[in-house]
């Protein structure tokens, strides 16, 4: 598996290891109101783009403290995957970046990060 994500600024790139997590939710927008008579009104609105949370593995200390000042940049990144391409996306970073040391082998490394899809 090759995932990459890339910097739109032109900061770098990095390449983990592997995608240890990935998770998305697309909150509906719709709006429902309740009528005085009774029934119930409908705006349909399209949905937002995907959020959730990607974590990153890999296997070295330096190319993980790398990634992590890479997305910690003022950047939107583009991630594309050759196992997953439907995970593919530009996003940017939306909240909170963790690095974590393994506790057990204290010799790998993974990065979580939360995401916000965005259009290009």
């Amino acid at each position: 598996m090759s995932s990459f994500i890339t910097a739109n600024n032109g900061a770098g790139s990095t390449s983990p290891v592997m995608i240890l997590g990935y998770s998305t939710t697309r909150d509906s927008r719709n709006i429902v109101r309740d009528l005085i008579g009774g029934g119930i009104a409908v705006s349909l609105i399209a949905p937002r783009l995907r959020s959730g949370s990607l974590n990153l593995f890999y296997s070295d200390e330096a190319q993980a403290w790398t990634a992590l000042n890479l997305l910690s940049n003022e950047s939107a990144y583009a991630l594309t995957d050759t196992d997953r391409p439907d995970i593919g996306m530009t996003f940017v970073v939306n909240g909170p970046l963790a690095l974590d040391l393994d506790d057990q082998t204290r010799d790998l490394w993974t990065i979580t990060l939360p995401y916000q899809e965005i259009n290009t």
